[in-house]
């Protein structure tokens, strides 16, 4: 695990800040890639300047052009990319006053979320993958991973009984990350033991959500409780060090239990 450059899309986010700051301790080099817009207030803030082994870019992963450039430009100041954590997501947090009915449902929503979760999985993984096939380090025959963070909701529909004040929580969503599954399942078999393609499904993750929410939730996990936002670190280190390397292609599924009922 030590000593590999490690891409994260989403970096700055609630799970990819996580991701970011435990493998930046185990003497990697995190790249963290997130929207324009939170890059910029990031900078502006001067965030982790201290920080040696991280550095932060803004790279808009549904475009195809710049995250050719971005990838690229990695692989030249590296020399290598060992490990892609694709994080990045787009998940509308409820809105009352949104009518998210199927019938209504806007196809511009649609495309924004299948974008970024499913189309910018594609496109990071695919420029990832061009330059992992030309590293020189070989682990068990692999010569790059590819972590892919999903959902529970990839695995189960949307239970609305958990949702507030009418909001109807769309298809999009789990619709991408059972995508994700799926594209993880494509990777590991076109590759096989070359690239590893692991994906994992976090259940809800608690975030000062509203109590009546939490609640409904909870109700719905056998073990009581929404994860932690600090919980998948011990699970991100496993699947991006050697340890996992006998799993190829599987989804981890971490939510609690919710889904095995």
């Amino acid at each position: 695990m030590r000593n590999k450059i490690i891409i994260i899309t989403g970096g700055l986010g609630l799970l990819g800040e996580q991701f970011v700051s435990t493998l930046s301790e185990e003497d990697n080099y995190v790249v963290s890639l997130d929207t324009h817009e939170k890059v910029d207030a990031y900078n502006f803030l001067g965030l982790d300047k201290h920080k040696t082994n991280k550095k932060v870019i803004a790279c808009d992963i549904t475009n195809e052009e710049e995250v050719m450039n971005i990838v690229e430009y990695i692989y030249y100041k590296f020399g290598q990319i060992n490990i892609l954590i694709n994080c990045a997501a787009y998940n509308e947090q409820p809105n009352e006053e949104t009518d998210n009915s199927f019938g209504n449902y806007s196809l511009e929503k649609w495309k924004k979320t299948i974008d970024t979760n499913l189309t910018g999985t594609f496109l990071m993984s695919r420029e990832c993958i061009k330059y992992m096939l030309r590293n020189k380090v070989v682990v068990d025959k692999f010569r790059g991973s590819i972590i892919n963070i999903a959902s529970d909701l990839g695995v189960i529909a949307p239970d609305q009984d958990v949702y507030e004040n009418g909001y109807v929580k769309p298809a999009d969503y789990g619709v991408s990350k059972a995508g994700v599954i799926n594209l993880t399942k494509y990777i590991a078999s076109y590759f096989g033991n070359i690239i590893k393609s692991i994906c994992l499904a976090p259940g809800g993750v608690y975030d000062n959500q509203s109590d009546i929410f939490v609640d409904r939730l909870t109700n719905k996990i056998p073990m009581g409780r929404m994860a932690r936002k600090d919980e998948y670190n011990g699970i991100i280190k496993f699947l991006c060090s050697v340890d996992s390397n006998y799993m190829q292609g599987q989804t981890l599924i971490a939510d609690g239990g919710r889904s095995i009922i």
